[in-house]
């Protein structure tokens, strides 16, 4: 598997493209930018032809291998993009899929750019078969760690850099919207030009475009970064994210926190039937189980808020109630 940022010095390094290439994930700008580079390189290996299909389930899906095979009058050489937005085949489309990559065209080389399927998804014969026969790039969100050198490497794009607590700034700004911060560092690039940033210049210029996943509050919760789940909790708020999910989502974390606690004091490493993600270890170990307990049972009330219960000694706004759970666990 290619990660979407190493992609394009794998392309240099090749002298000719694999038959078959899966662009996946969940990150809508890394999976145009994959295509934009994988296309780049077949123009430069003369790939002059090109067609685009978007595909959905109730589609004729013979046009894939019909597509193939028709090569245009004046190139030998012909680059296949086949989208197909809702992640799967269907029904229709998994038979001919599956047959369509498991014989190359000569000639014709095949991008397909698709969301993950999720985990039931990952297990069709069509899913596996893909899998199996592509180059996989990887077009996972970047993490929040990992955002400001991701950040770093766009300025350099520009002929920019920024110090370190810049770049942590610029990250809180624009974290889950990467289409976001790709603007803004071209943004950056066209008022300052080559040369280095300082906070003040992002601070001034820098829109607050972030927007956040339920994961990253759990993550930070369990993690133990209070200032990050304050900004995580008002920010889900302003999106209107669902609460119930919200809520759910942390309590059932919890629980598995709450089995690994017990786990580990029987000396045991691991739970049947937990996941046990690297925060919920460290969670496990930096809480005490009457912490997660007392949380867990805090958590029982927001659910009765949520559904318009009154509780005593409790706000009547679930959403201070959780962020004050939230920190109560972080901090």
């Amino acid at each position: 598997m290619i990660e979407a940022g190493e992609l394009a010095a794998y392309l240099e390094a090749q002298a000719e493209l694999a038959p078959f290439w899966l662009v996946t994930g969940s990150e809508d700008l890394l999976k145009l930018e994959s295509v934009d580079l994988i296309r780049e390189r077949a123009r430069a290996l003369g790939y002059t032809d090109r067609q685009v299909l978007e595909l959905a389930p109730s589609s004729d899906w013979s046009q894939l291998a019909d597509s193939a095979a028709a090569i245009g009058m004046f190139a030998d050489k012909k680059l296949l993009e086949v989208r197909i937005p809702g992640g799967a085949p269907g029904i229709r489309g998994a038979g001919p899929l599956t047959q369509f990559v498991e014989r190359p065209f000569e000639g014709v080389v095949t991008v397909f750019s698709m969301p993950r399927p999720g985990w039931q998804g990952e297990k069709a014969k069509w899913w596996t078969a893909l899998v199996k026969a592509s180059s996989v790039v990887d077009c996972s969100p970047v993490p929040r760690e990992a955002l400001p050198r991701w950040l770093a490497s766009r300025l350099a794009r520009n002929g920019q850099k920024a110090p370190r607590e810049a770049l942590e700034r610029f990250a809180d700004l624009v974290e889950g919207n990467l289409l976001a911060a790709k603007q803004e560092v071209d943004k950056l690039g066209i008022l300052f030009g080559p040369g280095e940033l300082t906070s003040e210049n992002i601070d001034a210029c820098v829109s607050n475009s972030s927007r956040y996943g339920t994961d990253a509050l759990v993550r930070s919760t369990l993690l133990g970064e209070p200032e990050r789940v304050a900004r995580i909790v008002d920010g889900l708020e302003a999106q209107a994210e669902p609460f119930p999910l919200i809520l759910m989502m942390l309590t059932m974390q919890l629980r598995s926190v709450l089995r690994l606690s017990a786990a580990y004091a029987r000396g045991q490493s691991f739970v049947k039937g937990v996941f046990a993600t690297d925060e919920l270890k460290r969670a496990a170990r930096r809480l005490k189980p009457q912490r997660v307990a007392a949380a867990l049972s805090v958590c029982a009330d927001i659910d009765r808020i949520s559904k318009g219960l009154p509780v005593p000694q409790r706000d009547s706004d679930p959403w201070i109630e959780l962020k004050s759970v939230c920190l109560f666990l972080a901090r």
